[in-house]
């Protein structure tokens, strides 16, 4: 019966996304090309070489792979990529999560009493729901979300029944979430441990159920440690993340697509191959600044709200349900961030919240919540004893108003002219006629399945029959609104370098790193012939050698796009034309990839040595004339600290080449004019540098990478200090003559977390076996 379960969830996953499984195609959209498939590339050309990755070279002039949350270092599924090709790895990993999505809401409502029918349409609703099949474009919180019911249900054993086997595997789901790669979802899940531990009436009495709690949030950190302590080092030390309320709340979910809960995604595109266009976000949906919103669904299915609300009113009378219901609407009014005061007031008084970012984030919380909702609704209405006429009276009051604006929509275009216009005047006649249809077909649909559900109740003498009807119309709903928002591309797309790669490899020596930046800005892409949208705009981040694409063929990208970026950096992008015509060439950058459209501004302030272009796309590579080399020996300009050096290298006038701004911590010996003499990068790792200098006079050695935290340098096997230069990278004092410069990165914070997280895997395993073998005490004879 359990192995039928699971074929069950297999089946149903197998179903609903049959275009991965009969096609070549790999998820590719969002940041599931531009920052999940490069680190999964960077990881696997690392780990398979027998070397972990400890620096990453790829992004911002370089930052720590482990102390970025998002990377995902620990996460098993990384594993997938040693033993299989890269597409169909990336497809395993990111399927493989919706069978533990369903499988852990599943697991969670069945703790509660529900029923295997209403556990299996709770566990369809959260696994299919809009937000976990959108966040394929950007998988790294796809895997957080699915592990998240999974490691509540075995939190919940844990607080009923205290044990050290419950507590390890506990705190081995709660790391899991860690692992995954999403900070403020490891946080939530421990918030949400704390209400369990405080609203589960078998949790025991209050003085267990608080050690417990503590026993299990404690072990849960120790068993993440080896990603917790590098993040926190990496956070102290970057501030990643939100730097400000404004920033923080980008990507809010925008109160009109509260509606999509109940009727599905009817701001999409009819097709789904754009999901929410950029003319809609823009004028209807704002996301602050972006042209595109975090996810283009967050459907859960009308049969999914009908339970729930018919759920709510089965259990007025009782505190838990309207405690859930009170914990439900904050999550609710948290996702909505600009629209209300709430988020701003978890960013002004929790600090720990603040480096969070993006509202929408925290969708799949409200997803799963209405999930468990729906399924408690089925125990309290389709269960034996159940109140079915709750179900009936909400189906109707759901369908009705539907049924009404489908008609006054399809009649009288009520909705478009008279609600609309009025915040869209100059709406285009395509884009109105498209939101008119969505929302006839999208009320009209929500209506017929309010009153299916309605009608099912009449089936209560069958309850099998009733049951799978119940889960048929809710997969089917969620099918229809939501399978067409997922995207994917052809493989080939990740294998084939881009025209301007190869150009670039023509230019310079093999062997010889590489780095680009990129001004292309969010713009829509050019219509290809044979190629839909989602294909189109891949291939031109990926010709535009958009971060951090660009790892995927061994390229180093200038710009920076993941949050571990230092300060420094970020600090000499201030001024954009500035940073593209003049500073990211004298910080080792060779390449530029623009708009063509847009030379006529950057031109007349470019050195330019060659352009290439690429007219198909509206793209022009450019090889900078005056571009440094990645290390090579300077002379010292001493200033007194950053804001100095800052002052210096933003001013309208650079200091010569052959000059770099230091800040100093002792005075350095000045520099004759003259040739500084040779230099020569031995191979190495990202994290080992090993650079022959020959110098006629004192000097510093220019290493036109980050300056972070973690790198420490030696002076022909002497420790010597790293100094800041030109703001943002790295300088080491050398005296006249022949010397050897090394340069070594560790990630702070991560050896003190392996220690930690192996001593708590292999304490909590030592113990469990010690528990499961150990002799027990017989009872004294009576």
């Amino acid at each position: 019966m359990r192995w039928g379960r699971v074929a069950l969830a297999g089946l149903l996953c197998g179903l609903f996304f049959f275009r991965v499984l009969s096609t070549s195609g790999v998820f590719m959209g969002g940041d599931a090309l531009r920052a999940f498939h490069p680190m999964r590339a960077y990881w696997v050309s690392r780990v398979s070489a027998l070397e972990f990755p400890d620096w990453l070279p790829y992004d911002g002039l370089g930052q720590s792979f482990p102390g970025i949350f998002i990377t995902g270092t620990f996460h098993p599924f990384q594993w997938l990529h040693l033993v299989l090709p890269f597409g169909p790895a990336t497809n395993a990993s990111l399927l493989a999560c919706f069978p533990l999505a369903l499988g852990g809401t599943y697991a969670l409502v069945r703790a509660w009493g529900v029923p295997r029918a209403g556990a299996l349409f709770a566990g369809v609703t959260f696994a299919f729901c809009g937000y976990l099949v959108c966040i394929t474009n950007n998988p790294t919180y796809l895997q957080a979300a699915s592990a998240l019911p999974g490691g509540l249900w075995l939190a919940l054993r844990y607080l009923r029944q205290p044990g050290l086997l419950r507590l390890t595997l506990a705190g081995m789901a709660l790391a899991l979430v860690a692992f995954a790669g999403d900070a403020q979802a490891f946080v939530m899940a421990n918030a949400l441990i704390v209400c369990l531990a405080a609203l589960e009436p078998l949790a025991g009495p209050w003085r267990r159920r608080v050690g417990a709690c503590a026993l299990l949030i404690l072990a849960g950190g120790l068993l993440a440690a080896p990603q917790l302590l590098p993040a926190a080092a990496l956070a102290s030390a970057s501030a990643p993340g939100a730097r400000s309320l404004a920033e923080a709340q980008r990507f809010s979910l925008h109160p009109l697509r509260l509606w999509e809960l109940l009727i599905g995604p009817f701001l999409a595109d009819a097709q789904g191959a754009q999901g929410i266009p950029y003319d809609v976000v823009t004028h209807l949906v704002s996301s602050g600044g972006f042209g595109r919103v975090w996810v283009d669904s967050v459907y859960l299915g009308t049969p999914a709200c009908v339970l729930a609300v018919a759920g709510l009113v089965a259990s007025v009378r009782q505190w838990r349900a309207w405690a859930f219901v009170a914990l439900w609407g904050l999550l609710l009014a948290l996702c909505l961030g600009d629209a209300l005061p709430v988020y701003g007031w978890a960013y002004h008084l929790v600090p720990f919240w603040r480096p969070f970012r993006y509202p929408e984030k925290l969708v799949p919380l409200v997803s799963l919540g209405l999930a468990v909702a729906a399924g408690l609704g089925w125990k309290q209405c389709l269960g034996l004893g159940g109140q079915a006429r709750a179900v009936t009276w909400v189906g109707v009051l759901v369908g009705l108003p539907c049924a009404a604006l489908a008609l006054a929509e399809g009649g009288g275009r009520w909705w478009s002219e008279h609600w609309l216009r009025v915040r869209w005047p100059d709406v285009p006649g395509p884009a109105l006629q498209g939101l008119s249809t969505n929302v006839i077909s999208a009320t009209a649909t929500s209506a017929v399945l309010a009153f299916a559900c309605a009608a099912l109740v009449l089936l209560r003498e069958r309850p099998a029959l009733q049951g799978a009807l119940f889960v048929v119309l809710q997969w089917g709903a969620l099918m229809r609104a939501n399978e067409p928002l997922y995207r994917i591309s052809p493989g080939a797309l990740l294998s084939t370098p881009p025209a301007f790669v190869e150009r670039i490899r023509a230019l310079v020596p093999p062997g010889e790193p590489i780095r680009v930046a990129s001004s292309l800005r969010e713009s829509t892409p050019p219509r290809l012939p044979g190629l839909d949208f989602n294909d189109s705009l891949n291939l031109l981040l990926l010709s535009a050698l958009a971060p951090d694409t660009v790892a995927l063929w061994g390229l180093e990208s200038a710009n920076e796009y993941l949050p571990g970026v230092s300060p420094r950096v970020r600090q000499l992008k201030a001024d954009r034309m500035q940073w593209f015509t003049r500073l990211a060439p004298r910080l080792g950058t060779r390449f530029l990839v623009c708009a063509t459209s847009e030379l006529a501004t950057l031109g007349p302030r470019l050195s330019a040595r060659n352009t290439f272009e690429e007219p198909r796309l509206g793209l022009t590579l450019v090889e900078y004339a005056d571009a440094l080399p990645r290390v090579f020996l300077a002379r010292p300009e001493c200033v007194e600290g950053r804001a100095e050096a800052a002052r210096r290298m933003m001013s309208a006038t650079l200091p010569p080449p052959d000059v770099a701004v230091v800040e100093c911590t002792a005075p350095l010996p000045s520099t004759p004019e003259g040739p500084l003499g040779p230099v020569r990068m031995l191979p190495g790792t990202p994290e080992h540098l090993t650079v022959e200098v020959e110098s006629p006079s004192a000097a510093v050695l220019v290493v036109n990478d980050a300056f972070q935290p973690g790198w420490r340098a030696t002076l022909d096997g002497q420790a010597v200090p790293i100094l800041p230069a030109n703001v943002a990278v790295r300088a080491v004092a050398v005296p006249a003559g022949k010397h050897v410069v090394e340069l070594n990165y560790r990630t702070p914070g991560l050896t003190a977390g392996l220690v930690v997280g192996a001593a708590a895997w292999l304490g909590l395993f030592l113990a469990c076996l010690g528990t499961r073998f150990a002799p027990r005490r017989r009872a004294p004879a009576p």
